[in-house]
Protein backbone atom coordinates (compact mmCIF):
# COMPACT_ATOMS: atom_id res chain seq x y z
CA UNK A 1 0.00 0.00 0.00
CA UNK A 2 1.43 3.36 -1.03
CA UNK A 3 0.84 6.21 1.42
CA UNK A 4 1.35 9.87 0.66
CA UNK A 5 2.08 12.31 3.46
CA UNK A 6 1.55 16.07 3.16
CA UNK A 7 2.80 18.03 6.15
CA UNK A 8 5.98 17.43 8.15
CA UNK A 9 5.33 19.67 11.14
CA UNK A 10 5.02 18.43 14.71
CA UNK A 11 1.99 16.24 14.07
CA UNK A 12 3.21 15.00 10.70
CA UNK A 13 6.59 14.10 12.15
CA UNK A 14 5.02 12.31 15.12
CA UNK A 15 2.71 10.34 12.84
CA UNK A 16 5.43 9.23 10.44
CA UNK A 17 7.76 8.27 13.30
CA UNK A 18 4.85 6.35 14.81
CA UNK A 19 4.46 4.33 11.63
CA UNK A 20 8.20 3.64 11.68
CA UNK A 21 8.13 2.49 15.30
CA UNK A 22 5.05 0.31 14.84
CA UNK A 23 6.71 -1.51 11.96
CA UNK A 24 3.47 -2.71 10.34
CA UNK A 25 4.13 -0.75 7.16
CA UNK A 26 7.27 -0.56 5.04
CA UNK A 27 8.67 2.97 5.17
CA UNK A 28 9.64 2.57 1.50
CA UNK A 29 5.91 2.80 0.76
CA UNK A 30 5.67 6.27 2.31
CA UNK A 31 5.98 9.26 -0.01
CA UNK A 32 6.47 12.54 1.85
CA UNK A 33 5.67 15.72 -0.08
CA UNK A 34 8.30 18.41 0.18
CA UNK A 35 7.32 21.87 1.40
CA UNK A 36 8.77 25.35 1.77
CA UNK A 37 11.14 24.25 4.54
CA UNK A 38 13.49 21.27 4.68
CA UNK A 39 11.42 19.43 7.32
CA UNK A 40 9.98 16.92 4.87
CA UNK A 41 13.42 16.18 3.45
CA UNK A 42 14.91 15.63 6.90
CA UNK A 43 11.99 13.44 7.99
CA UNK A 44 12.11 11.30 4.84
CA UNK A 45 15.84 10.83 5.28
CA UNK A 46 15.46 9.90 8.93
CA UNK A 47 12.80 7.21 8.45
CA UNK A 48 14.04 6.01 5.02
CA UNK A 49 10.86 7.14 3.24
CA UNK A 50 10.56 8.57 -0.28
CA UNK A 51 10.65 12.34 -0.79
CA UNK A 52 8.51 13.75 -3.60
CA UNK A 53 8.39 17.31 -4.87
CA UNK A 54 5.16 17.53 -6.87
CA UNK A 55 1.50 16.66 -6.30
CA UNK A 56 1.63 14.60 -9.49
CA UNK A 57 4.00 12.26 -7.66
CA UNK A 58 1.10 11.30 -5.37
CA UNK A 59 -1.17 10.11 -8.20
CA UNK A 60 -0.66 6.41 -7.45
CA UNK A 61 -1.20 6.66 -3.69
CA UNK A 62 -3.89 4.48 -2.13
CA UNK A 63 -3.93 6.67 0.98
CA UNK A 64 -3.00 10.33 1.42
CA UNK A 65 -2.60 11.73 4.93
CA UNK A 66 -3.04 15.49 5.07
CA UNK A 67 -1.40 17.25 8.04
CA UNK A 68 -1.17 20.93 7.15
CA UNK A 69 -2.56 24.00 8.88
CA UNK A 70 -6.20 24.85 8.26
CA UNK A 71 -5.42 27.95 6.20
CA UNK A 72 -3.65 25.84 3.58
CA UNK A 73 -5.79 22.71 3.73
CA UNK A 74 -8.47 23.47 1.15
CA UNK A 75 -5.92 24.79 -1.35
CA UNK A 76 -3.94 21.57 -0.97
CA UNK A 77 -7.10 19.50 -1.45
CA UNK A 78 -7.82 21.43 -4.66
CA UNK A 79 -4.36 20.44 -5.88
CA UNK A 80 -5.00 16.82 -4.93
CA UNK A 81 -8.27 16.79 -6.88
CA UNK A 82 -6.20 17.06 -10.07
CA UNK A 83 -4.11 13.95 -9.34
CA UNK A 84 -5.93 11.44 -7.13
CA UNK A 85 -8.51 8.94 -8.29
CA UNK A 86 -12.00 8.29 -6.93
CA UNK A 87 -10.86 5.43 -4.68
CA UNK A 88 -7.94 7.22 -3.00
CA UNK A 89 -8.54 7.43 0.74
CA UNK A 90 -7.98 10.97 2.03
CA UNK A 91 -7.12 11.07 5.73
CA UNK A 92 -7.36 14.63 7.02
CA UNK A 93 -5.64 15.60 10.26
CA UNK A 94 -7.09 19.11 10.04
CA UNK A 95 -9.92 19.28 12.60
CA UNK A 96 -11.21 22.66 11.44
CA UNK A 97 -12.05 21.33 7.96
CA UNK A 98 -15.21 19.22 7.84
CA UNK A 99 -15.77 16.14 5.71
CA UNK A 100 -18.54 18.04 3.88
CA UNK A 101 -16.10 20.82 2.95
CA UNK A 102 -13.67 18.25 1.57
CA UNK A 103 -16.43 16.44 -0.33
CA UNK A 104 -17.46 19.76 -1.89
CA UNK A 105 -13.96 20.10 -3.34
CA UNK A 106 -13.41 16.46 -4.31
CA UNK A 107 -16.56 14.37 -4.64
CA UNK A 108 -19.38 13.18 -2.40
CA UNK A 109 -18.21 9.62 -3.06
CA UNK A 110 -14.52 10.21 -2.28
CA UNK A 111 -13.50 8.10 0.75
CA UNK A 112 -12.64 10.68 3.42
CA UNK A 113 -11.65 10.35 7.06
CA UNK A 114 -11.23 13.10 9.62
CA UNK A 115 -8.54 11.75 11.94
CA UNK A 116 -7.77 13.16 15.39
CA UNK A 117 -4.48 11.77 16.72
CA UNK A 118 -2.19 13.27 19.34
CA UNK A 119 1.58 13.51 19.29
CA UNK A 120 2.14 10.40 21.44
CA UNK A 121 1.35 8.32 18.37
CA UNK A 122 5.11 8.72 17.92
CA UNK A 123 5.63 6.16 20.70
CA UNK A 124 2.55 4.14 19.71
CA UNK A 125 0.56 5.29 22.73
CA UNK A 126 -1.78 7.59 20.86
CA UNK A 127 -5.46 8.28 21.39
CA UNK A 128 -6.82 8.41 17.85
CA UNK A 129 -10.37 9.47 17.09
CA UNK A 130 -11.89 9.35 13.64
CA UNK A 131 -15.07 10.13 11.75
CA UNK A 132 -15.62 9.10 8.14
CA UNK A 133 -18.10 9.23 5.32
CA UNK A 134 -19.88 6.10 4.18
CA UNK A 135 -17.37 5.31 1.44
CA UNK A 136 -14.53 4.45 3.83
CA UNK A 137 -13.45 0.92 4.68
CA UNK A 138 -13.26 1.25 8.46
CA UNK A 139 -11.31 -2.00 8.73
CA UNK A 140 -8.56 -0.29 6.73
CA UNK A 141 -8.55 2.66 9.14
CA UNK A 142 -8.05 0.35 12.09
CA UNK A 143 -5.40 -1.69 10.30
CA UNK A 144 -3.47 1.49 9.50
CA UNK A 145 -3.67 3.27 12.83
CA UNK A 146 -4.35 0.78 15.64
CA UNK A 147 -0.67 -0.21 15.91
CA UNK A 148 0.01 3.40 16.94
CA UNK A 149 -2.57 3.68 19.70
CA UNK A 150 -6.20 3.28 20.64
CA UNK A 151 -8.58 4.02 17.76
CA UNK A 152 -12.07 5.29 18.57
CA UNK A 153 -14.91 6.18 16.21
CA UNK A 154 -16.25 9.62 17.13
CA UNK A 155 -19.55 11.30 16.27
CA UNK A 156 -19.17 14.31 14.02
CA UNK A 157 -20.61 16.51 16.77
CA UNK A 158 -17.83 15.34 19.11
CA UNK A 159 -14.89 15.95 16.77
CA UNK A 160 -14.03 19.37 18.17
CA UNK A 161 -14.04 18.40 21.85
CA UNK A 162 -12.22 15.13 21.11
CA UNK A 163 -9.51 17.11 19.33
CA UNK A 164 -9.22 19.45 22.30
CA UNK A 165 -9.01 16.65 24.86
CA UNK A 166 -6.59 14.40 23.02
CA UNK A 167 -4.58 17.17 21.39
CA UNK A 168 -4.31 19.68 24.25
CA UNK A 169 -4.33 17.09 27.03
CA UNK A 170 -0.65 16.10 26.80
CA UNK A 171 0.46 19.73 27.26
CA UNK A 172 -1.85 20.11 30.26
CA UNK A 173 -0.36 16.96 31.78
CA UNK A 174 3.15 18.28 31.04
CA UNK A 175 2.38 21.48 32.98
CA UNK A 176 0.97 19.35 35.80
CA UNK A 177 4.18 17.29 35.90
CA UNK A 178 6.35 20.41 35.85
CA UNK A 179 4.39 22.05 38.67
CA UNK A 180 4.48 18.91 40.83
CA UNK A 181 8.22 18.72 40.22
CA UNK A 182 8.66 22.34 41.30
CA UNK A 183 6.83 21.53 44.53
CA UNK A 184 9.06 18.51 45.10
CA UNK A 185 12.25 20.47 44.42
CA UNK A 186 11.06 23.27 46.72
CA UNK A 187 10.91 20.67 49.47
CA UNK A 188 14.30 19.09 48.87
CA UNK A 189 13.88 16.42 46.20
CA UNK A 190 16.21 16.39 43.21
CA UNK A 191 14.69 17.37 39.86
CA UNK A 192 15.61 14.06 38.24
CA UNK A 193 14.07 11.99 41.02
CA UNK A 194 10.93 14.13 41.06
CA UNK A 195 10.30 13.51 37.36
CA UNK A 196 10.85 9.79 37.78
CA UNK A 197 8.45 9.58 40.74
CA UNK A 198 5.78 11.79 39.15
CA UNK A 199 5.67 10.09 35.75
CA UNK A 200 5.50 6.62 37.29
CA UNK A 201 2.77 7.81 39.67
CA UNK A 202 0.72 9.24 36.79
CA UNK A 203 1.02 6.06 34.73
CA UNK A 204 -0.05 3.95 37.70
CA UNK A 205 -3.00 6.22 38.53
CA UNK A 206 -4.09 6.21 34.88
CA UNK A 207 -3.99 2.40 34.73
CA UNK A 208 -6.20 2.20 37.81
CA UNK A 209 -8.67 4.66 36.28
CA UNK A 210 -8.77 2.58 33.08
CA UNK A 211 -10.15 -0.36 35.07
CA UNK A 212 -13.50 1.42 35.26
CA UNK A 213 -13.40 2.59 38.87
CA UNK A 214 -14.74 6.13 39.27
CA UNK A 215 -11.88 8.61 39.91
CA UNK A 216 -13.72 9.98 42.94
CA UNK A 217 -13.62 6.53 44.57
CA UNK A 218 -9.94 6.12 43.78
CA UNK A 219 -9.34 9.49 45.45
CA UNK A 220 -11.50 8.57 48.47
CA UNK A 221 -9.64 5.27 48.91
CA UNK A 222 -6.35 7.09 49.58
CA UNK A 223 -7.61 10.05 51.63
CA UNK A 224 -7.53 8.99 55.27
CA UNK A 225 -9.06 11.29 57.94
CA UNK A 226 -6.68 14.12 58.78
CA UNK A 227 -4.01 12.66 56.50
CA UNK A 228 -1.59 14.31 54.11
CA UNK A 229 -3.58 13.43 50.97
CA UNK A 230 -6.81 15.10 52.08
CA UNK A 231 -4.78 18.16 53.08
CA UNK A 232 -3.31 18.29 49.59
CA UNK A 233 -6.78 17.87 48.06
CA UNK A 234 -8.18 20.65 50.24
CA UNK A 235 -5.40 22.98 49.08
CA UNK A 236 -6.19 22.19 45.46
CA UNK A 237 -9.86 22.96 46.07
CA UNK A 238 -8.96 26.23 47.78
CA UNK A 239 -7.04 27.25 44.65
CA UNK A 240 -9.83 26.25 42.23
CA UNK A 241 -7.78 23.43 40.66
CA UNK A 242 -10.81 21.68 39.17
CA UNK A 243 -12.26 24.88 37.74
CA UNK A 244 -8.91 25.82 36.20
CA UNK A 245 -8.91 22.53 34.25
CA UNK A 246 -12.57 22.87 33.26
CA UNK A 247 -12.00 26.45 32.13
CA UNK A 248 -8.90 25.48 30.15
CA UNK A 249 -10.93 23.00 28.08
CA UNK A 250 -13.89 25.38 27.83
CA UNK A 251 -11.55 28.18 26.73
CA UNK A 252 -10.52 26.20 23.66
CA UNK A 253 -14.15 25.49 22.73
CA UNK A 254 -15.33 29.10 23.10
Amino acid sequence: MKIGVIGAGNMGTAMVKGFEKAGHMSMKDFFIKSGTSNKAELLAEKVKAQLVNHYDDLSEMEVIILMVNEDAALDVIKQLKKVINSSTLLVSVVPAISIKEMEDVLSETQPIVSLLPNTVVEINQGMIGYHSNSYVDEAMIKALFQPMGKVIKVKESELSIFSTMSGCGPAIVDIFIEALSDGAVLNGMSRAMSYEVITEMIMGAAQLAQQGVHPAKLKDDVTSPGGSTIKAVATLEKNAFRYALIDAINGVQR
